[in-house]
């Protein structure tokens, strides 16, 4: 990696996303790409794996395959090299276990030299003359500086933990390190999961399946008003699609606010196969006695206090407006993620727009400054819709990156691909009529 060299693409964060532009731009020859993180290896949410848990969408939303079916790194590629193909066929199910999506992935990244792991982008400065960036990476054998025209921002989500809740590492824990602290729980006395997303009834429904042989009290609770399924019909399946994605954008903030703001049950839920595994399992395992375990919807944690070697956990129903407390030896955080802005592009601030309301404001092709020089990959769910964490839709925002890039269309975009239509076109559109009444001679508009 020489100082000199300019690279067209830097890419900052190795997550799926970013992994999948990696393996786009690998052959096209025009295109001098690196990527960076910090990470020792490529890892994603191995925190929270229970065995058998999924992705909840199909194996064709690998990294490449809706961009480039034809590539080598396409997941039926790594199943025929693994010798599993014939396996997963059998097998019969669309679904990649989330584990096997990991190793996927991994064994990518081991493929794809411009890939670095164990590389922390510091600082990055821009050079206005130039019109390059700079980026400051630590590793291990030493700082290196770095040159680039283009940054896409791959850096992952963090875990939200409320401010009440931290300082307390040995009792409070996020989902994402479930898996690392599961021997635990399995001693204690009382377990409360606080969250009612597929996270949490993954985490629920593992605990629940030894809670015979272990004998502690589960909670699980949520602030939705119930512990609902996400809505996956085909139709509804569309509003996962470039066309949505594109009448989304179209939409002035405050709207696309106000809809994102009513579409928890398309992307915040639970599968809905799962919810049915997890009643059955309530039914076989009570079919003797009693279950320890109570699931509580309406219930929003306000406030945490330790008490001796137990949590005094505070929860608020929504129904009766009513707080009420349990004590409980350990809580689950599973209340989703959050992005936070790398400290690297401190420097650079002044060159990204920023909406109203202080956020990141992403163009239609995702770069965030007029220049279309930077970009960014898994945030603005407020611009372009809530498909923005879907792995499906990860090919999709590649191309158009690699395309706006290349100033050509390299991988074709689809346009059109929902049997609905999500506004009426242009040329149907008509001003609001102006209503007139009559009443003896006079008109009344309204």
């Amino acid at each position: 990696m020489n100082a000199q060299h300019i690279y067209d693409i830097v890419g900052i964060g190795v997550g799926p996303f970013n992994l999948g532009l990696a393996c786009l731009t690998h052959p096209l020859n025009e295109l001098s790409t690196i990527f960076f993180d910090g990470k020792n290896e490529f890892d994603w949410h191995s925190g929270i794996m229970p065995e058998g848990s999924t992705l909840q969408i199909p194996f064709i939303a690998d990294l490449v395959s809706f961009a480039d079916p034809k590539s080598p790194y396409t997941f039926l590629n790594y199943l025929k090299l693994h010798n599993k193909l014939y396996q997963f066929f059998i097998r019969e199910s669309f679904f990649i276990l989330r584990a096997e999506y990991n190793l996927y992935c991994k064994w990518v990244a081991e493929q794809l030299e411009n890939v670095h792991f164990k590389s922390f982008v510091e600082r990055i400065d821009y050079d206005e003359t130039c019109k390059l960036y700079t980026l400051r990476v630590k590793q291990s054998e030493g700082d290196i500086t770095v040159v680039t025209r283009n940054l896409v921002l791959g850096t992952g989500t963090t875990p939200i933990i409320p401010k009440f809740c931290q300082g307390y590492p040995e009792q409070v824990h996020s989902s994402a390190d479930y898996s690392s602290h599961k021997k635990d729980y399995l001693n204690k006395k009382s377990i409360t999961i606080v969250g009612g997303g597929q996270s949490g009834a993954e985490i629920y429904y593992d605990l629940l399946s030894e809670i015979d042989q272990h004998q502690y009290q589960l909670n699980w609770l949520t602030k939705a008003p119930h512990f609902f399924s996400m809505d996956l019909g085909k139709l509804t399946l569309e509003f996962t699609s470039p066309d949505y994605t594109s009448h989304f954008y179209s939409l002035d903030e405050d709207k696309r606010d106000q809809v994102i703001a009513s579409q928890n049950v398309l992307y915040k839920g639970i599968e809905l196969s799962f919810v049915n595994r997890i009643y059955d399992l309530l039914y076989q395992k009570s079919l003797h006695r009693p279950l320890p375990t109570r699931m509580m919807p309406n219930c929003a944690l306000d406030n945490l206090e330790k008490n001796g070697n137990h949590l005094n956990l505070t929860f608020n129903n929504s129904d009766v407006n009513k707080r009420f407390k349990l004590e409980s030896d350990v809580l689950i955080l599973a209340l989703g993620y959050e992005y936070k802005i790398p400290e690297c592009l401190t420097p650079i601030r002044s060159h990204i727009n920023w909406d109203s309301k202080g956020r990141i404001e992403l163009n239609w092709n995702y770069s965030i400054n007029d220049q279309n020089t930077i970009f960014a990959q898994n945030i603005g769910i407020y611009s372009h819709g809530f498909t923005v964490p879907d792995l499906g839709m990860g090919c999709y925002r590649n191309a158009i990156i690699i395309n706006t890039i290349l100033g050509r269309e390299v991988y074709p975009i689809e346009k059109r691909i929902a049997y609905q239509e999500f506004a009426p076109l242009a040329e149907e559109m008509v001003p609001p009529v102006k209503t007139m009444l009559k009443s003896n001679n006079t008109e009344l508009s309204f």
